[in-house]
């Protein structure tokens, strides 16, 4: 297993995935939990993509095996971190009802929008990280992952590739010039949103 000497850290901790800008959060009520973090903790708004990221929903990979997850997603920011809300709303087999399975409910992963999407992944694995989950964009040839940590260290991490910095810059952006009464903000999917917030990938 690497050391912080074989990562060359040894005049002070640099970390090799950049700051986790993600806190991902698996529930078994997307609603409910907004308005949760709305009403107790002060953070809002959130946009909600009701039918998860697209329609139809894309075969994404659990543990090598092709699965169709259908989720609810929701996206806020406290300061300058991401908040992401899932509910998974099918029984398919995903990190997701693993984590519910295992009777848990909130926190499940760090996510990580990574500079460099091959050092990262070669650090991690090095490191005893094992990929349980890949979501695989057509036409793009790195992946979003997701890693089990190793010995239980803590939540799972989840890289992803430079190209998506540019979706998480819409949604912080379309909701620091919200100024509507309803502090959850509804869209369709994920890809609706990328849609009407003008994201290009090329």
């Amino acid at each position: 297993m690497m050391t912080v000497a074989d990562l060359g850290l040894a005049q002070g901790l640099k970390p090799i995935l950049g700051p986790a800008t993600q806190l991902g959060f698996v529930v078994r009520d997307v609603e409910k939990t907004m308005r949760h973090w709305i009403d107790v903790f002060g953070v809002g708004p959130f946009i909600f993509m009701e039918r998860g990221v697209s329609q139809p929903v894309s075969t994404t990979w659990h543990r090598g095996q092709p699965v169709e997850v259908e989720l609810k997603l929701a996206f806020g920011y406290m300061g300058d971190v991401q908040i992401e809300l899932i509910e998974q709303t099918n029984d398919a087999s995903s990190p997701y009802t693993d984590f519910l399975a295992a009777g848990r409910e909130g926190l499940q992963h760090l996510g990580f929008w990574v500079h460099d999407h091959a050092e990262a992944t070669a650090r991690v694995e090095a490191a005893g990280y094992e990929r349980d989950y890949e979501i695989r964009v057509a036409g793009q040839d790195q992946s979003i992952l997701y890693y089990r940590s190793p010995d239980l260290y803590g939540p799972m991490l989840e890289i992803v590739p430079p190209m998506w910095r540019r979706s998480r810059q819409a949604v912080l952006d379309h909701i620091r010039a919200y100024a509507g009464t309803d502090p959850i903000i509804r869209f369709d999917t994920y890809s609706a949103f990328i849609q009407h917030a003008g994201v290009k990938f090329d």
